[in-house]
């Protein structure tokens, strides 16, 4: 028999210092030298990228990277696979890994195009506005 069956109410123990303001979250830490990263996402759900300058990013202050699709080939960063179900007994299936940074097209809304490393969260968040990017929107599957 498992420890807790399937309807049995499962005792809390979080709830206390959440209601208490004393919730530690990832946000509350701060260590020396901590840098702070902001995603710039695709508005369209599915665009060639025609072009994309991130000049005024990377000059802009306290930024310390700015890593765009174009960077991720040469510098080996790989991607991201996804967790499949034959990882947890399932059929097999097929396993698209999929880029860390759009490389040349978008291919949903929220698709991550750059990334922006800087000393403060709002000089990220600054330095994302000031990537320009030109979409060719392309026809999307609103519905399946």
């Amino acid at each position: 028999m498992t420890k807790f069956g399937i309807g049995q109410p499962v005792r809390r123990v979080e709830d206390a210092r959440f209601l208490l303001g004393r919730g530690r979250y990832v946000d509350d830490i701060s260590l020396p030298r901590q840098a702070h990263g902001a995603l710039l996402s695709s508005p369209h759900a599915h665009a060639r990228i025609v072009r994309m300058d991130a000049s005024k990013a990377q000059a802009a202050p306290g930024v310390l990277c700015v890593l765009t699709g174009a960077d991720s080939g040469p510098d080996h960063i790989g991607g991201f696979a996804p967790v499949m179900p034959e990882d947890m007994g399932g059929p097999k299936g097929f396993r698209a890994i999929r880029p860390v940074l759009a490389v040349d097209r978008v291919r949903h809304v929220g698709d991550r195009v750059a990334f922006v490393v800087a000393e403060t969260l709002e000089q990220a968040r600054d330095a994302v506005e000031l990537i320009e990017v030109e979409y060719e929107a392309l026809p999307a599957v609103p519905e399946v």
